[in-house]
Formats: structure tokens, sequence, C-alpha cells
């Protein structure tokens, strides 16, 4: 386990791609039908989040000109026709309207960073409220082996972030359910127990999260975004050498991480259909 994180250029920090406004719109339905579990903030946060807000309107009128217009306060979203005036009580529910990632606010406590302000409408498997004002470590305490092999590190990073360092990764899983919003469903035995050999590969999505990590030099609050993309395994796995790498991973992954990711349920159906398409050693 590492953090495998890469330096990324500011101008690569947010991405749009044709799904750009049925993502907002998503978001916009998931604001007006269940708002406490995409949008929470811890008082005092607000600073921050404003910060944040016009830092990404800056951001968008400087790479993005073609499809944003207006003021840093005030932004036109050319796709949506959309105009986004931040609430100042609530500021960082306005990236609900304007990116298609998910944004997280962290700042330093007596000890450690907290989770002070999130809006996440497309959770890969976890409940911002029960993560609401928690430290890195209790964030990141049901994931297998972190305590013991990123804990500290992860601890070190946040401390070593400067502003105008951009950093990025990806996380991958396989859901066996391609709606976006998805706050629960870690440690599931039987999620995707019905998929076979013959429906696994339009029956599970292979989901990446491209996630970023910077520092707001006014308040020194760290900003976690996370961007979603994902597709059927049938389309994500179409070369050999692809089913070979994915069939790799899966048999050196720690049998605590599988349970995690709720693999037990399809993780047969899955080896066989990968170890059909794999050639050389996959096949043995």
């Amino acid at each position: 386990m590492t953090l495998g994180l890469k330096v990324l250029p500011r101008a690569d920090w947010i991405e749009i791609d044709s799904a750009f406004a049925d993502d907002l719109a998503e978001k916009q339905r998931l604001l007006a039908s269940t708002p406490d579990t995409v949008f929470r903030m811890l008082p005092g946060s607000e600073p921050a989040q404003l910060e944040f807000i016009r830092h990404l309107g800056s951001h968008l009128l400087t790479h993005h000109r073609d499809r944003f217009s207006g003021t840093v306060d005030c932004l036109h979203v050319g796709p949506t026709g959309v105009e986004v005036r931040p609430d100042p009580a609530a500021p960082l529910r306005a990236a609900a309207a304007l990116v298609q990632e998910d944004v997280l606010l962290l700042q330093r406590g007596a000890e450690a960073f907290h989770l002070v302000a999130g809006m996440l409408a497309f959770p890969t498997r976890w409940s911002l409220a029960e993560k609401m004002g928690q430290p890195l470590s209790a964030i990141h305490a049901p994931v297998p082996g972190y305590d013991t092999h990123l804990a500290r590190p992860m601890d070190r990073l946040f401390d070593r972030l400067v502003p105008g360092r951009l950093l990025w990764r990806t996380n991958w899983s396989l859901l066996d359910d391609p709606a976006l919003h998805q706050p629960g469903g870690h440690g599931q035995g039987d999620a995707g127990a019905k998929l076979t050999p013959e429906t696994i590969g339009t029956g599970l999505w292979f989901r990446v999260e491209r996630q970023t990590l910077s520092l707001l030099p006014e308040t020194a609050t760290a900003v976690f975004t996370v961007r979603i993309h994902q597709a059927s395994l049938a389309d994500q796995v179409k070369l050999p050498s692809q089913a070979r790498d994915l069939l790799s991973a899966i048999r050196e992954m720690p049998e605590p991480m599988r349970r995690y990711k709720s693999m037990p349920g399809f993780l047969p159906a899955l080896e066989s259909w990968l170890t059909a398409r794999a050639d050389g050693p996959a096949r043995a």
C-alpha cells in the first residue's frame, strides 16, 4: 500500500467531459432531495469555503474560458445556462453547480487535519455525515492496513502541503451498481453474488476515483477533490494484457482488502471471466 501521488499541472486540475450537464443535474437533484447526505459543514468553516469557491472560480475563468464567464462571485456556466452566486452561509454548495468533482475541505486541528466541510454527491460507499469533524486517522480507520502502512505517510503529506503545488492519484473499485451516488456498501459479502462469468462483463463496473490534493494559501485549508470515472468491466478490459493486469492485482490483494471492497460475492465469476480473456501466465 502506497500513496502513489504525483504532481499535477495546475491547468489539469478540473476535468470536464460530455457528462458535465448530466452530472451537475444529478448533484442538484441530490441537494434538493437529500441535502444533509451530500453537503455538510462545521461552524467556522465558511471562510475556507469561500476561499475555495473563489479559487475555483478563478481557475475556471482562466482554464475553461470556453464554458465559464463572469466573475468569481457570479459565474455563468455556459453548458447549463446557470448563473452561480455562492451563498455566504454555505459557499461550498456552489461547487455542485460548477464542477463534476466532489470537494472536501480539511483544516488543521490540535494534532491533525480534520474534515470541516464537504460537497460529496458521488461517494464510493462512505458517508459524509459519519466522517464530518473527524481527523484523517478516523476517516480512514475502516481501510484495512491504513493504520500500519499509510497513517504516518498521510499525516506527513498533509503537514508538508504548500500552496501552489497540486498532487493527484487514482483509486479503483469494482462495483455491482453503476449509480454515482453510493453512500454505503463497504464490506458486503454478497455484493454481486448473482453475477456469472456470462453476465459479469456488463453487470460489474470498474470505478476510478481521480483524487487531487492542494492547499489554500489564506486559510491553510487542504482541498481534496474526487472525480468519478466508470465503465462496465467489458468496456474497460478489452485486451489480454488488461485482463492479466487486473487478475494479478486482485490475486495480490490482501483478503481483508477484498472483503472491504465487497469483492467475495463476485470474485469466482470475475476470476473466471478474466482468465478466459488473458493469455500466458494468467491462464495458469
